[in-house]
């Protein structure tokens, strides 16, 4: 893991960083120590430029921690541990992710530091994906791409909303992967609700399913919809266009801002205005990895992005395709397959 936390130091003036976890645990923890197993809530690591690093846990992670962390009982012990492990006057913190109460404690821990904020240098980091990450999230995408092929007989007059998000979980489960985030099933009128919770309706066309596969710690994330008649074939013809417009742009050096426009510009023209959402997001160790669409970014080689437009008629109902893409010096490989 030392070329990842090498990568974070590219961007951070600092001695030293610290990673802090309390009961929400910052993903950046998995990402420099590759721990397999574990919560590693209320644990911390300690970075250093030279890609080394400290690991401090509680009793109830060693196991999980294989031998690589040092060990307290008590929060006692584990401060007096990381006072122990920080040196020099500069220290990093991941403003993004530290509760406002451990950044007090570091405060009073340690009178002398400086601390400044790595949050970005994390976040550029991580954004591009080394060769096992990549791994992990093309068989993400490959779980994912098995549930919604056979999620499709499921489908059918009676079926609710909750059997579908039961049944994709289930499928998820026995292909050795949890869900990514709360799985989304909409049907009808529900479609139209981005972010909508899953419900008892039952099932009617629009049919609009958002679920990804977390294998091995990183995400997944597409969306499919099931369409009836003219008007919803039409506006599925549109969204798929909107998609494949993106799909045709993205490469290395191209800024992401650009493809939001052109896609917003596309949908524009045919009379449904600009999308009420990102067209897409990075994607990793979090479902939301740092990056969204709408930021002024440049693609680089080895990040993986979410391609998600989507045309919602208010009251009525909502259609979005979604598919998972790693972005390459002159183009792209799709990672979740239709």
């Amino acid at each position: 893991m030392k070329g990842r936390i090498k990568k974070i130091f590219e961007n951070a003036d600092a001695d030293a960083i610290i990673i802090m976890n309390g009961s929400s645990v910052d993903m950046t923890f998995f990402y420099v120590t590759g721990f397999e197993s574990g919560l590693f809530e209320n644990s911390a690591a300690v970075l250093y430029p030279d890609g080394s690093m400290a690991v401090i846990c509680p009793e109830l992670e060693e196991g999980a921690a294989g031998g690589k962390a040092e060990v307290f009982s008590n929060n006692k012990e584990k401060f007096e541990l990381l006072k122990d492990r920080v040196s020099g006057e500069r220290v990093g913190i991941n403003s993004r992710a530290i509760s406002h109460a451990d950044f007090m404690k570091l405060k009073e821990l340690l009178p002398e530091a400086r601390f400044i904020d790595v949050g970005d240098a994390i976040r550029r980091a991580r954004v591009v994906k080394d060769g096992e990450e990549i791994k992990r999230i093309k068989k993400a995408g490959e779980i994912a791409s098995h549930v919604s092929n056979e999620i499709v007989p499921y489908l059918h007059e009676g079926v609710k909303e909750s059997d579908i998000l039961a049944e994709i979980n289930y499928i998820m489960a026995r292909k050795g992967a949890m869900p990514s985030f709360d799985t989304i099933v909409a049907f009808g009128v529900n479609s139209s609700i981005p972010h909508y919770s899953t419900g008892e309706k039952e099932f009617e066309f629009p049919a609009l399913m958002d679920f990804g596969a977390r294998y091995g710690r990183y995400c997944s994330d597409m969306t499919r919809t099931f369409v009836s008649g003219r008007e919803q074939s039409r506006v599925y013809e549109i969204v798929r266009e909107g998609q494949e417009i993106a799909f045709d742009m993205m490469e290395e050096g191209v800024k992401a801002t650009v493809i939001q426009n052109e896609v917003d510009e596309f949908f524009s023209k045919h009379g449904f205005g600009k999308m009420i959402h990102s067209l897409g997001h990075s994607l990793g160790l979090e479902v939301h990895d740092g990056f969204s669409m709408k930021e002024d970014f440049i693609l680089k080689e080895g990040m993986v992005i979410t391609v998600e437009p989507g045309i919602y008629l208010k009251d009525r109902w909502g259609i979005r395709i979604e598919d998972d893409v790693l972005v390459k010096r002159n183009g792209i490989e799709i990672l979740t397959k239709k």
